[in-house]
């Protein structure tokens, strides 16, 4: 919310670091007037995506950079951001490397199919270490190491216990936009993934789920 806890955007990434791997990402809501409101909000009251990634990198002196991050594969581009790092293999908070994201669809895509996707994505970003005897602080390569005579042995990892080591040292930042009554976009609306399904089967975009008429009525509920 500007003017409340906007300038706590960097110490909010860096304490969440401090606790990698338990925490292993952050997710920025900037506000949205649902609900009873006087009246409409002016824009100082709105925190834009583009603001909170000027933030994000002002606020880190440019550990996170507002280039990393890149527009959703599922709703309209327009509607969140996010970005992935990997964490340097002795967990320094100051080692952190911007990954690759999955290039964009030339054309937009199956509601479902967005929604799979992002399933699979959150799925995959937030469960719990699967292999025992791994740790995050091991390396996720092939590594020169000295014995105890001082000699320098390669030490590679499975390939099971790499693909886990760069899940678990994965580090999510993104953030996500919801429309009110006074910002709604209608071509935004048109192209979510994120929808509420309704008694009749209607597929109901989260945005237009909540709102209102005026005089309290719901607009798209039954």
């Amino acid at each position: 919310v500007p003017g409340i806890n906007t300038d706590a955007v960097g110490a909010i990434l860096r304490e969440a670091l401090q606790w990698y791997p338990t925490v292993r990402g952050v997710h920025f809501q900037p506000v949205s007037y649902f609900g009873r409101h006087p009246g409409a909000p002016a824009d100082q009251e709105r925190l834009t995506l583009p603001e909170l990634m000027r933030a994000i990198e002002s606020q880190t002196q440019g550990l996170f950079k507002a280039d990393h991050f890149r527009p959703p594969g599922c709703e309209h581009a327009l509607c969140s951001f996010h970005a992935q790092y990997l964490i340097a293999a002795d967990g320094r908070p100051a080692a952190l490397h911007p990954l690759p994201m999955t290039p964009q669809p030339a054309a937009p895509i199956r509601a479902e199919e967005g929604a799979d996707r992002a399933i699979g994505f959150v799925a995959r970003q937030w469960a719990g270490p699967s292999i025992p005897g791994t740790s995050p602080t091991l390396p996720a390569c092939e590594c020169d190491r000295a014995d105890e005579r001082g000699r320098h042995t390669r030490e590679t990892l499975s390939l099971d216990a790499f693909l886990e080591m760069a899940r678990v040292r994965a580090f999510s930042v993104s953030a996500m936009a919801f429309q009110d009554v006074w910002n709604l976009d209608l071509e935004r609306v048109q192209g979510c993934c994120i929808h509420v399904m309704a008694p009749d089967g209607r597929l109901i975009p989260f945005c237009l789920y909540n709102l209102t008429a005026a005089d309290g009525r719901a607009l798209y509920r039954l």
